[in-house]
């Protein structure tokens, strides 16, 4: 049989294949597409979910649905297990494109006992009841906090190093892309619509959602974003997103 390495599962045919796997951030997949649909969770830790064209910041409370051959990238502050089910393509009445849903207590059960059942359990009638289930379930997306990641490859290596923590200059930046720095302001102006000040500005603020979604305090996340002050860090998390860390926090019901 096949076998998937990334998810680490066996292709039996099946309409729907569970795996629940746990990783350490030095065994993180790189950026990759499943031939199946993924419904992900990771229960432990808010992840980012990066692909093709947005970053997502997803909370422990939330799934995301990852459509066949949609590749992408998953990563997380700290081990994380992943709660998985792939799904042949046309199987699931899921969206086209990348879409988080929110799990209740049922939801969640629903997606663990199904992630986790053998091949056996995936012949029983019941297994196919309860995916029915779940599916009716996830009726109704929810909005997830996420970041425009631009098309242009130059780019989008500048967006994904500032996302890691590397805030390096704008001469830095054109010198390693062998550009000017008028062409580099130019192409971002291009791409995202904004000022190289503000589009790397915002690059830095996006560090700091995770840990607000894990409920780290205000002060830890504003050291993530690479802020000597949290009041410096509130500033510029007002100016840029119309609300405050604390406002945000609330929103995601941490």
């Amino acid at each position: 049989m096949q076998r998937d390495e990334i998810g680490g599962f066996a292709e039996d045919g099946s309409p729907v294949i569970g795996r629940i796997t746990s990783f350490t951030p030095g065994t993180m997949p790189e950026a990759h597409a499943h031939w199946r649909g993924q419904l992900a969770w990771c229960p432990d830790r808010p992840v980012t979910v990066e692909t093709e064209l947005r970053l997502h910041l997803i909370s422990s409370g939330m799934a995301i649905w990852l459509p066949p051959k949609h590749r992408h990238r998953i990563r997380a502050e700290g081990a994380r297990k992943s709660v998985n089910l792939y799904t042949r393509p046309a199987t699931a009445p899921l969206p086209k494109s990348p879409t988080c849903f929110p799990l209740e207590a049922l939801e969640a059960e629903l997606l663990r006992t199904l992630a986790g059942s053998s091949r056996a359990d995936r012949q029983e009638p019941a297994f196919a009841r309860l995916t029915a289930v779940l599916w009716d379930r996830l009726a109704r997306p929810a909005p997830a906090p996420m970041l425009p990641l631009p098309a242009d490859p130059r780019l989008r290596r500048i967006a994904l190093a500032h996302l890691d923590g590397a805030d390096h200059s704008l001469d830095h930046w054109a010198a390693a892309l062998a550009l000017s720095r008028r062409s580099l302001q130019r192409l971002v102006r291009r791409d995202t619509g904004q000022s190289w000040a503000t589009w790397t500005r915002d690059l830095r603020l996006a560090r700091a959602i995770a840990p607000l979604m894990a409920g780290k305090s205000v002060q830890h996340a504003a050291h993530a974003a690479g802020y000597a002050t949290a009041s410096g860090f509130v500033a510029a998390f007002h100016a840029a997103r119309g609300i405050t860390p604390g406002q945000l926090q609330r929103r995601m019901e941490i």
